[in-house]
């Protein structure tokens, strides 16, 4: 379990496909959790940004800030999803990334 956990939360896990048995090891997300967010996303279909895991029942804001940064979102609205860089940290990111002549 304790590779598991140090894998999961080094490299990331996709958020869409991610089993509860995976989710469970991400930083702030117990398996009951890691059950709703399994259970939203096959009711209101893929998730389409990290935000909208706030509407995941039992996961609030504390939750969210600690295991948002190990999850992914490969076809999420904002490319920052797929990334490590933690919502928090889109606006100082997204600022770089336009001072730099990217968009």
């Amino acid at each position: 379990d304790q590779v598991v956990e140090t894998v999961v939360n080094h490299v990331g896990v996709e958020l869409n496909t991610a089993s509860p048995a995976i989710l469970q090891h991400v930083a702030g997300i117990s398996s009951a959790v890691a059950k709703n967010i399994v259970s939203y996303r096959q009711e209101n279909g893929v998730f389409k940004s990290r935000k909208e895991l706030l509407k995941v029942p039992r996961l609030g804001p504390a939750a969210f800030t600690q295991c948002a940064g190990f999850l992914r979102l490969q076809h999420g609205k904002n490319p920052l999803d797929n990334t490590s860089v933690h919502p928090e940290s889109y606006e100082l990111a997204e600022r770089i990334i336009g001072e730099l002549g990217f968009t």
